[in-house]
C-alpha cells in the first residue's frame, strides 16, 4: 500500500509541474523536458569582467526551488523556460552578494507563442561582499525580463530597470545590472 502512494504522490507532483507550463528544457548539458516554444536564456556570469565557475543558480517558481545548476569553467550557463510561466534565477556563491533576476513569460499574446524567443546572450557580474555594500539593494530582483509585444521579443523591464537604479543611487552604490 505505501508503494502506490508513493507511485501516486510521484504522478502528482510531476503532472503539477507539468501543468504550470515550466517547460524547462536545459541547464547546462542536462536535457529534461523537450519542446520547440520557450525562452533561451543564454548567460555568462563575471567577476571583475573574468569568468566565474561554480556560481550557483537557482530556479526559483512560486517560492521554491525547482532547479539547480552550477556556472561552468568559463561562466558560462544556459536554460529555456516555457511560457506561462513566472520564475527567479538566483545567482549565488560563498563570499559573494546573492544576485536576482526575475524573468516573466506570461501575458504573451496566443498568436505570438509559435515559436521559440531567445533573450539574448547576457553578462551579469558577481561582487564580493563587503560592509560597505547594502545588502537590502539585493533582496529583490535586479532585473526583470518581460515580453514586448512591440519587439515581438523579450526584453529587460525598462520601468523595472529605472526603479532598481533609483534605488542603488539613493543609497550611493554603483548598479551594474546587465551587459549585452
Amino acid at each position: 500500500m505505501p508503494r502506490i502512494n508513493l507511485i501516486i504522490l510521484i504522478l502528482a507532483v510531476c503532472s503539477v509541474f507539468s501543468s504550470y507550463g515550466q517547460g524547462f528544457l536545459k541547464i547546462g548539458d542536462d536535457l529534461e523536458v523537450a519542446g520547440d516554444t520557450n525562452l533561451l536564456i543564454d548567460a555568462q556570469v563575471l567577476e571583475d569582467g573574468k569568468p566565474i565557475a561554480n556560481i550557483n543558480v537557482l530556479v526559483i517558481y512560486k517560492g521554491l526551488v525547482i532547479r539547480e545548476a552550477e556556472t561552468k569553467k568559463k561562466g558560462f550557463f544556459q536554460l529555456k523556460i516555457g511560457f506561462d510561466t513566472l520564475v527567479t534565477l538566483k545567482f549565488s556563491k560563498d563570499g559573494y552578494l546573492t544576485k536576482m533576476i526575475e524573468i516573466d513569460t506570461r501575458n504573451m499574446p496566443e498568436e505570438d507563442r509559435f515559436r521559440g524567443y531567445d533573450a539574448g546572450l547576457f553578462k551579469l557580474s558577481m561582487i564580493k561582499s563587503n560592509d560597505e555594500i547594502p545588502i537590502a539593494l539585493y533582496k529583490k530582483p535586479i532585473a526583470k525580463f518581460i515580453y514586448d509585444p512591440a519587439a515581438v521579443n523579450f526584453i529587460l523591464d525598462r520601468k523595472y530597470k529605472k526603479e532598481v537604479k533609483n534605488n542603488f543611487k539613493k543609497a550611493d552604490v554603483q548598479l551594474e545590472i546587465i551587459k549585452f
